[in-house]
């Protein structure tokens, strides 16, 4: 199944904003060259506009109505991780969802043989972007 950037776009930004977040675009890292490969999605002081931690799961529950495969999930301290998948495109999630909550961020990559080498190098270059 082939899915390009522009769908995950959408269909992370209808998950994350019927879930109650409001897309903090300064956040966003990827470097122009690798827009075709990576979508990166994030919220800044989330708890402003909806809980958390139900918000972030709603997310998660949003993307896979659209059509994702919800993968693996994991808790590093104060830090829940998922995975969702779809066609070449895995999106991960992590929330703090510690006190003091800081951000909530969704990045959507390509993981195609193609965007392999853009993603490397857009990592190199992401500090001057």
């Amino acid at each position: 199944m082939k899915v390009e950037a522009a769908t995950v776009a959408a269909e992370m930004d209808a998950a994350a904003t019927a879930a109650g977040f409001t897309k903090d675009p300064s956040i966003d890292t990827t470097g122009p060259e690798a827009k075709e490969c990576k979508v990166d999605w994030a919220v800044n002081d989330p708890g402003k506009s909806a809980d958390p931690k139900k918000a972030f799961a709603d997310t998660i529950a949003g993307l896979v109505e659209a059509g994702w495969t919800e993968g693996k999930s994991d808790r590093k301290g104060d830090v829940d991780m998922k995975i969702a998948t779809k066609g070449d495109w895995e999106v991960r999630g992590a929330a703090d969802l510690g006190e003091g909550i800081k951000a909530v961020v969704f990045a959507g990559t390509n993981t195609s043989a193609k965007c392999l080498p853009i993603l490397i190098a857009d990592q190199g270059n992401s500090k001057k972007h």
